[in-house]
């Protein structure tokens, strides 16, 4: 909605100057955290789904390495990507589901949790406006909106982004789906860690006695 009104109050040219800036301050965001060796995020998460009007609410841990990550979204989600297989761990059943994602297509619900993915695939799969300028938490941040280039096919209708103009760090996420159901992650500032040991983004089935695996990678 942002951008119809936008268009409507400014020339064309601004508007593409805007798109322009968006996409920079994305691409410098994935830069900067591209260049640490690991890192750490504090987030929680609120689902709401429109349709029936409920509301989960979760706290959640993210780290990442070149293009590994390990997502904690408690108490009842963890997710393990090793650069080759994602395992989603379901704690309350102890099952394990192993799937092989393709990082270079448009799996969405494996983009949506990898953020180094998601936003690496933006400028690809979306359209960005630097909506305005703004303070949230005490933070001053951009807020960009990224509208989908494939329409049709893609299960988002809008994702918004907020990134601290200071530091370039992402501060809110909110993905609008067309089901009528809203993501919306609030990132606490991230940690800056020595690079972690690639097992840990390993599923160790030693630690999990008993573990049902569902491997969906034939």
């Amino acid at each position: 909605m942002h951008g119809f009104i936008f268009l409507l109050l400014f020339p064309a040219f601004l508007y593409g100057q805007e798109d322009t800036r968006a996409q920079k301050i994305i691409d410098d965001m994935v830069a900067r955290i591209g260049a640490c060796p690991s890192v750490q995020l504090t987030f929680s998460a609120t689902v709401t789904r429109l349709q029936d009007k409920s509301e989960s609410m979760h706290d959640g841990k993210l780290w990442l390495k070149n293009n590994r990550y390990k997502l904690e979204l408690l108490p009842d989600n963890i997710l393990l990507f090793n650069g080759e297989k994602l395992y989603q761990f379901l704690p309350e059943v102890n099952e394990v589901n192993v799937t092989q994602p393709d990082m270079n297509e448009d799996d969405e619900d494996f983009q949506l949790f990898n953020p180094r993915t998601f936003f690496r695939l933006s400028s690809k799969n979306f359209k960005s406006h630097l909506v305005r300028e703004s303070t949230q938490n005490n933070r001053k941040v951009y807020e960009m909106d990224l509208y989908p280039l494939q329409v049709k096919t893609t299960k988002y209708s809008r994702v918004r982004v907020c990134v601290e103009k200071e530091t370039l760090q992402i501060v809110r996420l909110t993905a609008f789906m067309k089901d009528g159901t809203q993501y919306a992650l609030t990132f606490q500032p991230y940690t800056v860690l020595k690079a972690l040991p690639d097992s840990f983004f390993e599923f160790s089935v030693a630690e999990h006695p008993g573990v049902e695996i569902i491997d969906l990678t034939f």
